[in-house]
């Protein structure tokens, strides 16, 4: 029996299932049983799912059919499954998502965890402005009725080699559809099947110079001229003919950006991005949405130069902790009140006495940014910082490659008693090797995890040949005497990782090692980028926690060293970092005319670039990941928060520390 389908069978996930099903609500299947009349016998009935299912006596109960009116004439028909199905069903999607996910292409935006609509609005927007001025406005005929159900199963059977999981699959599919097409479009699972049988096309259309931004069955290719979109639509027919569907012809068209289009509800027009705030004229909604234009509303999460989309308040996801990365050159941090805001001070000559003369592009309360980068060609004023330090609220000054030039924030809160902790265990040979140990070992093995998933289709006899000797290097972990030890065997692991990881990228980027200090090459310096982004933000975690910098265990005390924040971020640097470095590069974010080399030793990022890695890099932070202590989905930032915490107990005695590993 696989590995997914037990943990799919467990009777833990069927009831996280349960969950997920009550809060969505919905109706009865076919059956007639409603969410209510399940939860009055939940026990006995979640027992009785868990022994149907690994016992292999499942079988699903009656769809419903429920007709819902489309925006044009007719119906659109969802199949409902009984609740009992849609339990199983859900756990199947939460056992699956964190395997599939990461496999998808980067221009998908439908149904992923910490991806949105808006997040599909603000690519296209960029790709505008990067010059893919042409569009294919397209849609997928009847997509999730035509899905062919042989092709769905044998894209699954490479990612999911678990065939007890695989033939549930195909025992839900059937059960909807006996001429072996569709997908029912009130599963809890048709969502990922969806994506993951579209992923093909994703990259194909993408590797010819055309940007693709999906949300379902609802897509654009963006292109640089007529005739390229006229080359992309038929692309993309052939490719959508392969999988056995077509593009609808009355939905797809070729239109430019000065003519103007409509997509996921907002109204492309030139450079602006409106949301349609009228349905009964394109002259209405036009001039509805350029009155909402003069009171842009900016998420709190983005950077401060995007200004092109007017997005409501209601788009905002609940606060939680929050960086504002200000990278447009003549950008000005500035207070108002209890609010920091950005302004523009090339807009206004002669304003530098006065800073409130300036245009206010972005307001938002203290409490809703735990930082504030500033990237070179911006600043603050001393009423900006002052309130920084007074509110705890961090600002720190990067460079062009990413890395911090200085940084300001208010006084920490001592905690003696957990410095002195980290002390002993700094002094302590057994102690300091023991947690050193624990540091590298997590290291070595998401650096492993992450190779073999890259490797998963690719295939690569070198790359696999370099994972067998790093099994090797981590099976020495415990027989390492002392901390110089321990850092032998990762520095033996660097040697096999860094050229593996190399041979995984595309599109002519190349590494054969690290290196650091400058980077000299657009791969190391984007690692490196994405580096001290991952590393202030484990310092603000650490900070907060009460730890102390300069104390650590496998990075040793030295003036001027934060050791501490070193030995953290060393699990997270596989995840994210050096893997987000190749996927950015992989999926095209990140293009060649952004990057400078003057010379063969140094190497820079452009603004557009710049932009590329942290929105690449908040993106990954915004989805989610099993916390390996509570079992719960959490982002990124609270599984290195509950990290830091679990060091801090570790130093102090309470409980051994545990790194985070990647599942591959």
């Amino acid at each position: 029996m696989g590995r997914l389908f037990d943990e799919l069978t467990r009777l833990a996930t069927l009831e996280d299932g349960w969950h997920k099903v009550r809060a969505n609500s919905g109706g009865p299947g076919g059956d007639g049983v409603t969410i209510e009349v399940f939860a009055q016998g939940l026990a006995p009935r979640l027992t009785r799912l868990q022994r149907t299912l690994a016992a292999g006596t499942y079988r699903p109960g009656p769809l419903r059919a429920v007709g819902i009116p489309k925006d044009g004439d007719g119906l659109r028909w969802l199949a409902i499954p009984c609740v009992r199905d849609r339990v199983a069903q859900s756990a199947a999607a939460a056992v699956l998502t964190p395997r599939l996910d990461p496999e998808m292409a980067d221009d998908s935006f439908a149904y992923r965890a910490g991806r949105s609509v808006m997040d599909a609005v603000r690519r296209v927007a960029r790709h505008r402005r990067e010059g893919y001025t042409w569009v294919v406005d397209g849609d997928i005929e009847r997509y999730f009725d035509s899905v062919p159900h042989d092709l769905l199963l044998a894209k699954l059977e490479p990612l999911v080699p678990d065939r007890p999981m695989l033939d549930l699959i195909g025992l839900w599919l059937e059960n909807f559809s006996e001429h072996g097409r569709g997908l029912p479009q009130g599963s809890p699972l048709s969502p990922l099947l969806a994506n993951i049988y579209l992923d093909a096309v994703d990259e194909a259309i993408a590797r010819r110079g055309v940007r693709l931004v999906r949300f379902a069955d609802d897509f654009v290719l963006l292109c640089r001229s007529e005739a390229r979109a006229e080359a992309a639509r038929r692309r993309m027919a052939d490719l959508l003919a392969e999988h056995g569907l077509r593009l609808h012809p009355e939905k797809t068209r070729i239109v430019p950006f000065a003519q103007g289009f409509r997509f996921l509800g907002h109204l492309f027009v030139r450079s602006l991005v409106l949301r349609e705030l009228a349905d009964d004229g394109e002259d209405d909604t036009l001039t509805a949405a350029t009155d909402a234009l003069r009171r842009p509303a900016l998420p709190p999460w983005r950077a401060a130069d995007d200004v092109e989309a007017a997005i409501p308040p209601s788009a905002a996801p609940a606060p939680r902790f929050r960086v504002l990365y200000v990278t447009e050159q003549g950008r000005l941090l500035d207070r108002r009140n209890d609010a920091f805001v950005v302004r523009d001070r090339e807009s206004v000559v002669d304003a530098e006495s006065d800073p409130g003369r300036l245009p206010e592009l972005l307001a938002l309360p203290w409490r809703a940014v735990q930082r504030i980068e500033l990237y070179p060609g911006t600043g603050a004023t001393e009423a900006a910082l002052r309130h920084a330090m007074a509110t705890g609220r961090e600002v720190v000054y990067v460079d062009g490659r990413g890395a911090t030039i200085g940084t300001v924030r208010g006084p920490d809160e001592p905690r003696a008693g957990r410095h002195l902790a980290q002390a002993r265990h700094a002094l302590d040979p057994d102690l300091r090797r023991d947690l050193a140990r624990r540091i590298v070992d997590g290291r070595l093995r998401n650096q492993r995890a992450l190779v073999r998933r890259l490797n998963r289709r690719r295939k690569d006899p070198e790359a696999a040949a370099g994972l067998t000797r790093l099994n090797r290097l981590i099976r020495k972990l415990p027989l390492a005497d002392d901390v110089p030890a321990l850092l032998g065997l990762e520095g033996a692991a660097a040697a096999l990782y860094w050229p593996a990881l190399g041979r995984m990228l595309n599109h002519g980027w190349a590494l054969d090692r690290r290196r650091r200090r400058p980077p000299p090459d657009p791969v190391n310096l984007v690692i490196s980028f994405l580096s001290s982004l991952l590393y202030r933000d484990l310092a603000v975690l650490a900070a907060r926690h009460g730890l102390h910098p300069g104390f650590g265990a496998l990075h040793a005390a030295r003036d001027g060293s934060p050791a501490c924040i070193s030995d953290l971020i060393e699990e997270f640097r596989a995840p994210l970092a050096d893997g987000l470095a190749v996927y950015l590069f992989n999926n095209r974010m990140l293009a060649p005319d952004m990057f400078e080399r003057p010379d063969p030793h140094t190497c820079r990022i452009d603004r557009d670039g710049t932009r590329a890695v942290i929105r690449g890099y908040e993106a990954r932070l915004d989805r989610p990941v099993k916390s390996p202590r509570s079992g719960d989905r959490v982002r990124w930032r609270g599984l290195m928060a509950e990290q830091v915490q679990a060091y801090a107990h570790h130093v102090e005695g309470d409980a051994p520390y545990s790194p985070y590993v990647m599942d591959y």
